[in-house]
C-alpha cells in the first residue's frame, strides 16, 4: 500500500471541504480531460470503478462512482455497449468484450427507444362563445 505524501493529504483535505456537487464537476471534468476512453465513449472495462479509485484517492469512492454511473447512462455510451466489440481500460487497451447479454441489454434501454410522437387527437375546439348562464 502507497503512503500518502503530505501535498496528497492536502489536497484531499482540501478537495473535501467543496460541496459534493462541485467535487462530482471536478471529478467529471478531470475524467473527460485525461481519459480517452471516457470522451470517445468507449465501452469500459469492467472493474473499472476501482482503477478510477485508486487513480484519484484525493476524491470521495462514493462520487467516482456517481460520475461512472452518470457516464454510463448517458445515450452516446448505451449506444457503443449496444454495437459491441471490446472494452477499454483507461489506458485506452483492450479489455474483454462486450458480451451478446450486455449488447441486448444496451438495446432495450429507453433512451436508444425512438421517442413515439403523441397522435393527432380529433378533439373538437370547446365554443368560443361563453355560455350565459344568467336567466
Amino acid at each position: 500500500m502507497s503512503k500518502e505524501t503530505a501535498l496528497g493529504a492536502a489536497l484531499k483535505a482540501a478537495v473535501q471541504t467543496m460541496s459534493k456537487k462541485k467535487q462530482t464537476d471536478m471529478i467529471a471534468d478531470h475524467v473527460y480531460g485525461k481519459y480517452d476512453v471516457f470522451r470517445r465513449f468507449r465501452p469500459l472495462a469492467i472493474g473499472i470503478d476501482q482503477a478510477l479509485v485508486a487513480e484519484l484517492p484525493q476524491f470521495d469512492p462514493a462520487l467516482i462512482a456517481r460520475v461512472l454511473a452518470n457516464h454510463c447512462r448517458r445515450p452516446r455510451y448505451i449506444k457503443a455497449l449496444a454495437q459491441g466489440g471490446k472494452r477499454f481500460g483507461l489506458d485506452g487497451k483492450p479489455v474483454g468484450q462486450v458480451t451478446a447479454e450486455e449488447q441486448e441489454v444496451a438495446r432495450q434501454n429507453p433512451a436508444l427507444q425512438p421517442q413515439a410522437k403523441p397522435a393527432a387527437t380529433d378533439v373538437p375546439a370547446a365554443d368560443a362563445t361563453p355560455a350565459n348562464d344568467a336567466e
